[in-house]
């Protein structure tokens, strides 16, 4: 008897539900409300608790505590393995399954960080899909790859600055565009540390300089770096760090900027330089 269930055996909003869950690896169920997999937060809850309450389950959950000021913060939901193997024997090997294969508590230390990048990945997935495009991968901090070595594991972002040092990016993908592939870093910023923010992109700029995530993905012109900001005023703060320190000067148009409240289909293509233009993402 095979004890994964076919997909016949799903209903279609549970359906919905797992793929979501295979493409962004971790989701709130206000971020599930607005993949408009259903339209009441109510019943996507329900069928979640169906998933989780199979005999083998289909989907797992964190659950955190309360915020002292937003209150109760809301679970993030995954596919178990059992979840992964289900959409790979009814969609093929071919369809890629992300989903958590070690511990989760590394979302105790980094849940807002975290969310904010995954809605970011929503965005940019749901902008590439509307125009025809090809969003190949993205591939975060807590995906983890192995290194070979004993205990060695590293961040799938990882991107070389030179031969001996990297630096972890919060994401790096690749999108298909008309006329080529894009290869892009992202780094998401929450709070106001504008220091760290500027220390952090002077190794993307290293990297760049030495076109080192170029040569990574066998691509022989430049990469860019989207820098998204929970908050509008310290995006526009780090931009003018940039703009000041003249070591950042001829890559400037490798730097695009963005808040989180800037983000939604319409406007995605259009970025900001740091000093205050506008620019394309590609």
């Amino acid at each position: 008897m095979n004890a994964t269930p076919a997909l016949e055996q799903i209903t279609p909003a549970q359906q919905k539900i797992l793929v979501a869950l295979a493409t962004f690896k971790y989701l709130t169920t206000g971020q599930l409300l607005f993949l408009e997999v259903m339209s009441d937060r109510a019943n996507i809850n329900k069928n979640i608790t169906v998933l989780k309450n199979r005999y083998r389950p289909l989907v797992g959950s964190i659950s955190f505590g309360v915020h002292p000021k937003l209150g109760k913060l809301q679970n993030i939901h995954y596919l178990t393995s059992h979840g992964a193997m289900l959409l790979k024997e009814n969609f093929g090997e071919r369809f890629f399954v992300r989903y958590p294969k070690g511990k989760n508590g590394l979302f105790q230390q980094d849940y807002f960080h975290r969310v904010n990048l995954i809605t970011f990945h929503i965005h940019f997935n749901l902008w590439a899909m509307a125009n025809d495009l090809d969003l190949l991968f993205f591939r975060a901090y807590f995906d983890k790859l192995t290194t070979g070595k004993e205990k060695g594991y590293r961040a799938e972002s990882a991107i070389p600055i030179n031969e001996e040092e990297y630096l972890i990016a919060d994401a790096i993908c690749m999108l298909q565009t008309v006329r080529r592939l894009e290869l892009l870093a992202v780094e998401m910023y929450n709070g106001d540390d504008t220091h760290r923010v500027h220390d952090s992109l002077f190794y993307h700029l290293q990297a760049l300089s030495n076109g080192q995530p170029s040569k990574k993905y066998g691509l022989n012109y430049g990469s860019r770096v989207l820098c998204v900001f929970e908050l509008e005023s310290y995006k526009i703060q780090a931009m003018k760090r940039l703009n000041e320190d003249a070591r950042f000067a001829s890559a400037k148009k490798h730097f695009l900027f963005k808040s989180l409240d800037e983000l939604s289909v319409d406007s995605f293509f259009d970025w900001w330089l740091f000093d205050g233009t506008t620019a394309s993402l590609f």
